[in-house]
């Protein structure tokens, strides 16, 4: 475990190939007019990322769900998630308001609710000390609308491993699919070298665009080595080319999903502005 307080990451890999890392530092907000943005009541996903970023009300869904153990108070404070895909967001703080040291962290962040799911996790203590905030960044092999998700952690503890608190902490709750997201079906297929692929759908939400499909080649127990040019043309006459993020099986399949700019920073994107969306040339009309 990296106990950088910047952003500590624990990876689950089950069938996830990530292919460049995040930076919580800076974040760059793509297709997102001013008047698009708005924070959410609680405004934790901004808080998180330092200010650098905010997400449209209707975008992110409020939680706010509670437990207390072992005087840890675990909250899952919300959430944007787009079919497979989901960020995820939650605290931990000292029941009696008392403060973390600013190298705390959370050990062993661990996400259950299905076979094969697989998430990154990033971590960092508030300016003020008064709590741990954890970033889930997940991927899943069926949609998360309607499950139950379970949010867990052993301790919290300094960079040294020396236990501060002792868990184990967890949280569950019932995972919703953000208004902001929507599917559009597409009949495509891809040739490069040796692979052929079929792509039937696109998911776009504010945290990327995800695009689902099969291999046709015989080998669909691996992922994709190739890997789409992907842009999006949104209302205001601009194009914007998004790079790969992670690429993961799912039930039957696999999906990419396209979530980062070119210095490999997350983007948020405003979905009511996309006009199109562009596959190796291939122009895919939205429409809602």
């Amino acid at each position: 475990m990296n106990n950088n307080q910047d952003g500590n990451k624990t990876t689950k890999n089950a069938r996830k190939k990530w292919v460049v890392g995040t930076a919580i530092a800076a974040i760059s907000l793509m297709a997102m007019g001013t008047s698009a943005l708005a924070s959410t009541d609680k405004a934790v996903f901004k808080e998180f990322f330092n200010g650098n970023t905010e997400i449209s009300r209707e975008s992110a869904t409020l939680i706010n769900q509670s437990k207390v153990t072992a005087g840890i108070k675990t909250t899952v404070e919300e959430s944007i998630i787009g079919e497979n895909s989901a960020m995820i967001i939650v605290s931990f703080e000292n029941e009696d308001g008392t403060v973390f040291p600013q190298d705390a962290a959370i050990a062993t962040p661990e996400l259950n609710w299905a076979k094969d799911a697989s998430y990154m996790v990033e971590q960092r203590v508030t300016e003020d000390g008064k709590k741990i905030i954890a970033m889930f960044d997940v991927d899943t092999p069926s949609p998360l609308k309607g499950k139950k998700v379970t949010i867990k952690a052993d301790a919290v503890v300094n960079n040294t491993g020396a236990v501060i608190a002792k868990g184990p902490f967890q949280n569950t709750f019932t995972a919703q699919e953000s208004s902001t997201s929507y599917n559009i079906g597409i009949d495509q297929t891809l040739s490069q070298q040796q692979e052929k692929l079929s792509i039937q759908t696109i998911n776009i939400s504010t945290i990327g665009i995800g695009i689902e499909g099969n291999r046709l080649d015989g080998q669909t127990d691996q992922l994709p080595k190739y890997n789409p040019k992907v842009s999006i043309s949104t209302s205001d006459g601009k194009d914007t080319e998004l790079h790969l993020g992670s690429a993961s099986t799912l039930d039957q399949g696999f999906k990419w999903n396209y979530n980062l700019d070119r210095e490999g920073k997350k983007v948020f994107l405003n979905t009511a502005k996309i006009t199109s969306i562009s596959i190796d040339g291939h122009i895919i009309p939205v429409t809602k």
